[in-house]
C-alpha cells in the first residue's frame, strides 16, 4: 500500500476477464486505482441520465494505470469487481448489510468484509461457448454480445424514449430492448434493424426467456464470487444469501 502527499491510498489490482474477453486489443489486466477524493464523490452525486457512464468515469478517473478499453465498454464482471476495488480502497473492506433469517424470520445485522469475496476463474472458451446458443423452440442458432456498463445505459435510454413517444403503449418495450442488444447474430448473419425487431417479436416466449438467463449466465463468469454466508446469532443457522450493493457501499456508517 502507498500513500502519497495527497493523503490518497494506491492498490494494484488484475481484472477478472484477464483482458482475454477484449479482442483486437493488447490489454494489460492490471490497474492501479487510487481511492476516492471529495472531488470525486461529488461526481458521483451529480445527476446523470446515464449512471453506469458517471461511475465508469469515476473509476477512469480513479486510474494510475489503466487498461487499453474504456471501463465503459468493459464486461460487466470487470467493470463490478473495479468498483467493489474503488470501494475498497477508498473506505476500506468493511460493509453492512441486513439480512433475513430464513429459519426463524430474524432480521441480522452483519458485517461483511469485501476482500473476502473471491474473484471468480475466467474460463474463456467456457465464455465463448456460452454465448452460442441453438434456442429450445425454435432451434435458431444465435450468438449474443456480453452485457457493458455503456449497453445498460442504452438500453435505460431507449426504454425512456420509447415510453416517451408512445405514451398509450399497451406493452412493456423493455424486454424487445434488452434483445436486440444482445442478440448479435442469427444463423450466423448480422441482422438489419427491422429484421431484427421481426425475429425478435415473432420469437417463441420460452426462446426469448433462455436468451435472458443465458445473458445473466454469462455476466456470473467474470468478477467476484457474491456469496456470503451469516450465521444467525438467534438459532444458530447459516444464512446463505449475495451481496446487493445499498447505501453503505458508497456512503458507509461511521461506528
Amino acid at each position: 500500500m502507498v500513500e502519497d502527499k495527497n493523503y490518497t491510498i494506491a492498490e494494484d489490482y488484475e481484472l477478472p476477464s484477464r483482458g482475454l474477453i477484449y479482442s483486437g486489443k493488447n490489454v494489460n489486466p492490471r490497474v492501479r486505482l487510487r481511492s476516492m477524493t471529495t472531488r470525486d464523490e461529488m461526481k458521483r452525486l451529480s445527476h446523470t441520465e446515464t449512471p453506469y457512464k458517471t461511475l465508469a468515469e469515476l473509476i477512469e478517473s480513479c486510474m494510475l494505470e489503466k487498461p487499453a478499453v474504456s471501463v465503459y465498454d468493459m464486461a460487466l464482471g470487470d467493470y463490478e469487481y473495479l468498483l467493489h476495488k474503488l470501494r475498497i480502497v477508498t473506505y476500506g473492506p468493511d460493509y453492512k448489510m441486513t439480512v433475513g433469517c430464513p429459519n426463524c424470520q430474524e432480521l441480522v445485522d452483519s458485517k461483511v468484509n469485501l476482500d473476502d469475496l473471491k474473484t471468480l476463474d475466467f474460463d474463456l472458451d467456457a465464455f465463448e461457448e456460452a454465448s452460442t446458443l441453438t434456442l429450445p423452440r425454435s432451434k435458431k442458432r444465435i450468438t449474443l454480445r456480453y452485457q457493458t456498463p455503456r449497453m445498460l445505459d442504452d438500453i435505460e435510454l431507449a426504454v425512456k424514449e420509447y415510453r416517451r413517444k408512445n405514451k398509450n403503449a399497451e406493452f412493456d418495450v423493455s424486454l424487445l430492448i434488452n434483445l436486440k442488444y444482445l442478440i448479435k447474430t442469427v444463423e450466423g448473419q448480422v441482422l438489419s434493424f427491422s429484421e431484427l425487431e421481426n425475429f425478435i417479436n415473432n420469437l417463441p416466449a420460452a426462446d426469448s426467456n433462455y436468451i435472458m438467463q443465458k445473458a445473466a449466465d454469462m455476466n456470473s463468469m467474470i468478477g467476484l464470487d457474491t456469496e456470503i454466508n451469516v450465521v444467525c446469532p438467534k438459532c444458530g443457522e447459516d444464512i446463505i444469501t449475495r451481496f446487493r450493493f445499498g447505501p453503505e457501499f458508497f456512503r458507509p456508517s461511521i461506528s
